[in-house]
C-alpha cells in the first residue's frame, strides 16, 4: 500500500542538549517533510538540561504549533532517558527519534513510511561522503562489529533513525540511559521477533554546536549503564553492548 493512502500517526522524540543553533530547523524539517503525508504528527522535544536557549526555543515552537510538545530536564539525563520519557507520552501508532542537532534529514523518515508494518523495525544507515573524523569512523565500525559478533547479527548500523510500532517500543524494558540506548533498543526489537528493514541515507553536516558523543560526561553515563545492566540479571547480555558508547 502506498504511504500516501495510509493513515499513519507518528510520534517523534527530539533529544536536545544545547542545540539552540539547530533545533528550530530540525523541527521545521520534520513538519514540512512529514506533515503532508501523515494523518497525525507529534513532535516531542526533550530539553536535556540545556544551558543555552534550547528550552526557550522549544517552548516557542510549542506555542506556534499544537503538534509540538516539550519535556524539560532540570539537568542532563542522557539520550536514553530522553527517549524513554518521550515514549511514555507518545500518542502515535509509531515512534521514532530525530537528532536535535539536525545531523539527519527528515527525508530519511519519509522514505521509511512506506515500510511501516506491525512487528517491523525500520532503521537507517549512512552511505556516501562521511564528514566525521577518522577516529569517530573507526570507533563506529568497531562498535558495530563488536555488537554483531556478540549477538550473532548482521546489522549495518545501530544508531540510525529507527521507527517501531509504539506498542512494541513500550514493551521493551530499556535499562540504558545514555548512548547505548539506541543499540539496546534495536537489539531488543530483533530478538523479540521484529522484522528488520535497513534503508540507506546520506549523513548531513551538523547545523551548529559540537558532538556530545566523546565527552567525559558521555563516558561516565556509559559506565553507569554498564553497571545497571550488570545488576539487572535478565538484561545480562546487554553488558557487552555497553563496552563502547555511541560515537556517531
Amino acid at each position: 500500500m502506498d504511504k500516501s493512502e495510509r493513515e499513519i500517526k507518528l510520534s517523534v522524540c527530539i533529544p536536545a542538549l544545547n542545540e539552540e543553533k539547530a533545533l528550530e530547523e530540525a523541527v521545521q524539517d520534520l513538519s514540512h517533510t512529514l506533515r503532508p503525508v501523515l494523518d497525525k504528527l507529534e513532535i516531542i522535544i526533550v530539553n536535556d538540561g540545556s544551558q543555552d536557549s534550547t528550552g526557550r526555543i522549544a517552548e516557542k515552537l510549542a506555542k506556534e504549533s499544537s503538534e509540538v510538545k516539550v519535556i524539560h530536564h532540570s539537568q542532563k539525563k542522557g539520550l536514553g532517558v530522553c527517549y524513554k520519557d518521550a515514549l511514555r507520552i507518545a500518542g502515535g501508532d509509531y515512534f521514532t527519534w530525530f537528532p536535535g542537532d539536525h545531523e539527519n534529514s527528515a527525508a530519511e523518515l519519509l522514505d521509511a513510511l512506506g515500510y511501516l508494518e506491525e512487528n517491523t523495525a525500520v532503521t537507517t544507515h549512512h552511505v556516501g561522503s562521511d564528514t566525521r573524523s577518522l577516529f569517530r569512523i573507526f570507533l563506529s565500525r568497531t562498535y558495530t562489529f563488536i555488537i554483531n559478533t556478540v549477538f550473532g547479527l548482521k546489522v549495518k548500523y545501530y544508531n540510525g533513525l529507527t521507527i517501531l510500532p509504539t506498542t512494541t517500543a513500550k514493551s521493551f524494558d530499556i535499562v540504558s540511559d545514555g548512548f547505548t540506548w539506541s543499540a539496546e533498543n534495536l537489539i531488543r526489537a530483533i530478538k523479540s521477533g521484529c522484522r528488520l528493514i535497513e534503508l540507506s541515507a546520506p549523513l548531513q553536516s551538523r547545523e551548529g554546536g559540537s558532538s556530545k558523543a566523546l565527552t567525559p560526561a558521555s563516558v561516565k553515563q556509559m559506565l553507569k549503564d554498564v553497571w545497571r545492566i550488570i545488576l539487572n540479571r535478565k538484561n545480562f547480555l546487554f553488558l557487552f553492548t555497553s563496552y563502547i558508547f555511541k560515537i556517531l
